[in-house]
């Protein structure tokens, strides 16, 4: 299949940046949520910061989703959301003018997100393990979006070295690696938001 021979090829030839980026994302993740363990006041932030996404424009759609018990649609709310904020809006264009950016932006999410799984009690200790998988596989999409960025720029920074005749020209080429990419994060994010709209509806009730 293309898609995937095109993965292996990008993975192949910059497996160094991928295996970085893996490190540094699930590194601020699980740093962010063992100190906001520790520490009753960063806890409280992180849940008055889950509050506040959830009720960002759009959101409460989301939110509703899961509350009616509606799988399907809790599912691809969840995708489209991680898709067209975290993926798109949020990593991939800022990315497109600010060299790099994707590579903040994803780090920094990680961090985020630590902050709001971090349990505060053992039963939320407990109900965390079935989410954990979910949180592994959805930040492998924001990883490539974050891996196709740096490719960008280096193509772009770096033409000459990557036997190109101008920037102009590695940006352009930069910009179709970015797009094959992107049918491998849709995939992902797919599988992840069907993982989590059935863990967070049928086993998370049963674990309380």
């Amino acid at each position: 299949m293309k898609t995937l021979r095109n993965l292996r090829t990008t993975l192949r030839e910059n497996w160094r940046t991928y295996i970085l980026l893996s490190v540094a994302t699930y590194g601020a993740l699980v740093v962010m949520m063992t100190v906001t363990s520790l520490m009753p006041g960063m806890r409280e932030e992180g849940v008055e910061g889950l509050t506040a996404f959830t009720d960002l424009p759009g959101l409460s759609a989301v939110v509703d989703a899961y509350a009616s018990g509606n799988v399907i649609a809790a599912a691809l709310l969840t995708f489209t959301a991680n898709l067209l904020f975290a993926a798109v809006l949020t990593t991939t264009l800022p990315s497109l003018i600010i060299p790099f950016f994707a590579v903040v932006a994803t780090v920094g999410r990680a961090g985020f997100i630590g902050m709001w799984l971090a349990p505060g009690s053992s039963g939320e200790a407990l109900a965390l393990i079935p989410h954990a998988p979910i949180v592994i596989i959805e930040f492998q999409a924001y990883i490539l979006a974050a891996l196709g960025a740096v490719i960008l720029w280096r193509k772009t920074l770096g033409h000459r070295r990557h036997g190109y005749f101008s920037a102009c020209a590695g940006y352009r080429t930069g910009i179709q690696d970015n797009a094959r990419l992107y049918p491998v994060i849709i995939a992902i994010l797919v599988l992840a938001g069907f993982l989590e709209a059935i863990e967070v509806i049928y086993l998370r009730p049963l674990l309380h």
